[in-house]
């Protein structure tokens, strides 16, 4: 399917051909390379005896890739084109987890998470910009499919890690399917032709970001945050507070994807009936509640509940704040690289202190960075659409 054609099913004005396919398939390897180190973290800090701290730095890794990509992926891009960078981002971030699968040392693992990032982020830095130079107007509702899609890949992750340990297999087989899954998508479209800027898009010289994207910009670090908070300690707050067993605590941490996938999937139909402002808002609130059922129950059952909760509020935050960022913005790869900063932050922030406190204080009193991330995220979101308003 050529990249310009349109498909029946699509919605009046959104045309899911083959590069938004492209696009929405590996944004769901990049999830994936991300969340699955939430669901092998408890086997590392078995296998390798770490600290908590420890163990966070591979999350971390995967940061300080992203980084590198947020401050030179626009030139890098422009260099080498955004189909090569896309091979380099598909091969490169499925070599780091298959690395992550052979090794036997935290160096070695944590190296492999670097190589996962410094690859892998170049997936959203283009494809932000390609699905906002396709769809236009149209762009949210784009990012909340992608996003949904996303969550596919992000629930594989602890249904595999269950099945493993469920059948006495190793950890291991977990980096090895997203491997698999990496080769199989980029094989599906090597193909594929991604036009640069210049041809699916009016080309505009380079201008100053404005200051109520980078408000939306901070919206998006605290919600990746937040996200973060939960993905990744989820299953070990489980086995170490819950005190279930280790394939029951990975089992019982995919609430939170279940919830996110459930979100995603309900945002799609909810862009149609309510304004942005009441869902990023609505958002928020959800994500409050179900923190407190998450967090004060001694009952596992409720906290799955609540933490599925939390999953179904975060859900809506990543393409809302994506929206709003690139709409004030007005598209283009600058901004879609910028972008990749925000999560990247977050992520090499977000760990390493909920490791620190955890190892100190305890995890139960670590997940309280949850509602606090979810308060500046609303803090952002507020100074966003007042600079919005100020501008116009």
């Amino acid at each position: 399917m050529h990249a310009n054609e349109s498909t029946s099913d699509a919605p009046p004005g959104l045309r899911r051909d083959a590069l938004t396919w492209y696009s929405y398939l590996s944004l769901g390897f990049f999830t994936y390379l991300n969340g699955v180190q939430g669901n092998i973290i408890p086997f590392l800090k078995d296998e390798f005896s770490l600290s908590y701290g420890l163990v966070s730095l591979h999350p971390s890794a995967v940061a300080v890739g992203s980084l590198l990509v947020g401050v030179i992926g626009e030139p890098v891009v422009g260099r080498f084109g955004r189909r090569r960078m896309m091979a380099v981002a598909m091969l490169g971030g499925s070599a780091g987890i298959l690395l992550l699968a052979f090794a036997h040392a935290a160096w070695q693992s944590i190296g492999a998470c670097l190589i996962m990032g410094c690859c892998g982020a170049f997936v959203p830095a283009i494809t932000a910009a390609v699905l906002a130079e396709i769809h236009g107007p149209k762009r949210d509702i784009a990012y909340a499919e992608a996003n949904a899609l996303c969550y596919v890949f992000a629930i594989a992750s602890p249904v595999i890690a269950w099945i493993a340990v469920s059948l006495g297999l190793s950890w291991r087989w977990v980096p090895v399917a997203g491997t698999v899954m990496g080769l199989a998508i980029f094989a599906a479209y090597a193909r594929l032709p991604i036009p640069a800027a210049d041809v699916v898009a009016v080309a505009r010289p380079p201008r100053k970001l404005p200051a109520a994207f980078w408000a939306y910009w901070l919206m998006q670090a605290f919600g990746v945050a937040t996200e973060f908070s939960a993905l990744l300690w989820g299953p070990s707050f489980f086995g170490q507070v819950m005190h279930l067993p280790q394939s029951l605590a990975a089992l019982a941490g995919g609430a939170f994807f279940v919830g996110m996938l459930a979100g995603r999937t309900l945002s799609i139909r909810l862009y149609r009936m309510f304004s942005r402002r009441d869902l990023a808002l609505g958002a928020v609130t959800t994500a409050l509640i179900g923190f407190i059922g998450y967090w004060t129950t001694p009952f596992a059952i409720v906290a799955v509940v609540g933490l599925f909760v939390i999953g179904l509020g975060v859900a809506m935050l990543f393409a809302l704040a994506l929206g709003f960022a690139m709409g004030a913005a007005e598209g283009g790869m600058r901004a879609a690289s910028r972008m990749v900063v925000a999560p990247g932050l977050a992520v090499l922030i977000t760990p390493p202190l909920l490791g620190t406190v955890a190892d100190h204080a305890g995890l139960w009193l670590a997940q309280l960075t949850i509602p606090l991330f979810l308060v500046l995220v609303a803090a952002a979101f507020l100074t966003g659409q007042r600079l919005t308003k100020w501008s116009n």
